[in-house]
């Protein structure tokens, strides 16, 4: 895999009548503690808003092998995603991570590409190429990008990213892979094993592509 980069910062939002999610309504199909994390973590719905509360711990999202919540739709082909993120307190570890991921299966070591923003306001594209191999990452050159998307094309995985109310602009794109059906969806990792914390997600849009366009603005 190969990569590019560039581009910018944050948000806010409101919080109103959640849902606990047995069953994740909106566009999605399920939540899973990818990796079997001791801590359990949980999804909130909030259908007047469109808005999702995700709350999850795990290890990390690196190295061989991932802990972390994912709430997840199965798809096929070319596929785009987008959210606004925004951390809930201050956090207990600078690198927690939420963002956006496409995944071949839900077991620790999936091969998976995804665009995330740390706690710490760093942005990176992540990806594992092979089952069970090491992450590798791209970090860009922006502090805590509040609106991220992701879009898969073929062989190409390619990253928008933006503050709240300016238009995307593309930051870096990754060749490579993941045959057959994906898990797409969003994630969050406390990077402590003993710690949940929460993010959420707005202006979430998950959906299949059909002809080359960018990420919507």
């Amino acid at each position: 895999m190969k990569g590019i980069a560039r581009i910018p910062l944050f948000l806010a939002l409101g919080v109103s009548a959640w849902l606990l999610a047995q069953t994740p309504a909106g566009s999605f199909d399920d939540r899973t503690d990818v990796g079997n994390p001791a801590l359990k973590g949980s999804a909130e719905y909030n259908p007047a808003t469109g808005e999702y509360r995700l709350t999850g711990a795990g290890a990390n999202i690196w190295a061989n092998s991932d802990q972390f919540c994912f709430l997840w739709r199965k798809l096929s082909g070319n596929v785009r995603m987008q959210a606004t993120v925004r951390f809930i307190g201050t956090g207990k570890i600078a690198h927690r991570k939420a963002g956006l991921m496409l995944r071949k299966s839900l077991e620790g070591g999936s091969p998976y590409v995804d665009v995330v923003v740390h706690g710490s306001g760093l942005t990176s594209l992540q990806f594992r190429e092979k089952q069970d191999e090491i992450t590798r990452e791209f970090q860009f050159p922006v502090n805590a990008a509040a609106r991220l998307a992701l879009e898969h094309r073929g062989n190409l995985y390619t990253v928008w990213l933006a503050n709240e109310g300016a238009p995307f602009e593309k930051a870096g794109s990754i060749e490579g892979r993941i045959d057959g059906d994906v898990y797409a969806g969003l994630f969050i990792c406390s990077h402590d094993a003993e710690t949940l914390e929460t993010a959420v997600f707005s202006d979430v849009l998950i959906e299949p592509l059909g002809e080359a366009r960018g990420a919507k603005k």
